[in-house]
């Protein structure tokens, strides 16, 4: 079974990527917070885990489980998010 993407939205990270490739975000809209585990491809791994805490990026994501709340993170978006808490801004490309 397929499980189609969400429409992408902006996440902020909380928590940085971690030695076991987790890291939490916070989506920008709502406040929900998820814990990405999983992830299309490296390529998309390696950019989320170049982010600092505070980055805002456009992704979008897939549950991974059925009874928790983790997520698997299928696409990034390449454009420019501000991110009004520090001076810099994040670029992404899928």
């Amino acid at each position: 079974m397929t499980t189609l993407a969400s429409a992408p939205v902006v996440v902020n990270v909380r928590v940085e990527m971690n030695d076991h490739g987790t890291m939490t975000v916070e989506v920008h809209e709502t406040n929900e917070t998820r814990h990405l585990v999983a992830y299309e491809s490296e390529r998309i791994r390696d950019a989320l885990a170049s982010l600092p805490e505070g980055a805002r990026v456009p992704i979008e994501m897939v549950r991974a489980g059925s009874r928790s709340n983790v997520w698997k993170a299928v696409a990034l978006h390449g454009r420019r998010v501000p991110n009004p808490d520090t001076s810099h801004s994040v670029t992404t490309a899928n």
